[in-house]
């Protein structure tokens, strides 16, 4: 199973879906991508935070967003305070993994957005049912995903899998972020236990709020 292929058919959807006024699955299946695809797309354009997603059209796009906010970061605090070690000077490379890195950072962001979607509880049975009903060629993936939205991972379940990797934090918050919008106050106790699970600066957490456009 492709996890980073499916996180940029997902991300990539959401962006073709944004330059419609129809978002629904129909349309969706249109554009291109599975049941899964479809249903995570789906889910992201119904809310009032998509418009927020659309600079976010890939995983690479995603992590640049977030290289650029930790890279701000560094610059702001370094002099001031001297390197934090729980949060280390990182490249640009840091936040551009390949091969297996880059398997395990695209399983972890779509379990993160699709947490932060469930964070408020407004994941629609339209959406569940599309993806159980409709597994079409990768049975697996459509299961992997109905798992995750029948049960949502904890941040402190995003935490373990991200373990001790301060680029993929600031990536799987910053997709978080995206994916919340304008903030209930579900969303927000989700976002603060996040941030504080990956144990984020939050100096950081600000830059990365700036980057997603809040």
């Amino acid at each position: 199973m492709n996890f980073n292929n499916l996180l940029n058919q997902v991300l990539n959807t959401v962006q073709k879906g944004s330059s419609h006024a129809g978002r629904n699955s129909s349309l969706l299946g249109k554009i291109g991508g599975g049941a899964a695809v479809t249903g995570l797309a789906s889910m992201l354009l119904k809310r009032k935070s998509s418009k927020k997603l659309l600079n976010a059209g890939s995983m690479a796009a995603l992590g640049m967003l977030a290289y650029h906010a930790y890279q701000s970061w560094q610059r702001n605090n370094q002099n001031a305070n001297g390197n934090n070690p729980a949060q280390p000077v990182l490249n640009q490379a840091s936040f551009e993994p390949t091969g297996q890195a880059a398997e395990d950072a695209g399983r972890v962001i779509l379990r993160t957005m699709i947490a932060a979607a469930a964070a408020d509880g407004v994941i629609e049975d339209e959406e569940r049912n599309l993806i159980q009903s409709e597994s079409g060629n990768d049975p697996e993936t459509a299961r992997w995903v109905e798992s995750q939205i029948n049960s949502p991972a904890s941040a402190a379940d995003i935490a373990r899998d991200i373990g001790n990797n301060p680029a993929l934090a600031a990536e799987a918050y910053l997709a978080a972020r995206m994916v919340c919008g304008e903030l209930s106050r579900k969303e927000i106790v989700f976002l603060s236990q996040l941030s504080q699970a990956l144990k984020l600066d939050d100096k950081l957490v600000e830059a990365l709020e700036q980057q997603a456009g809040f």
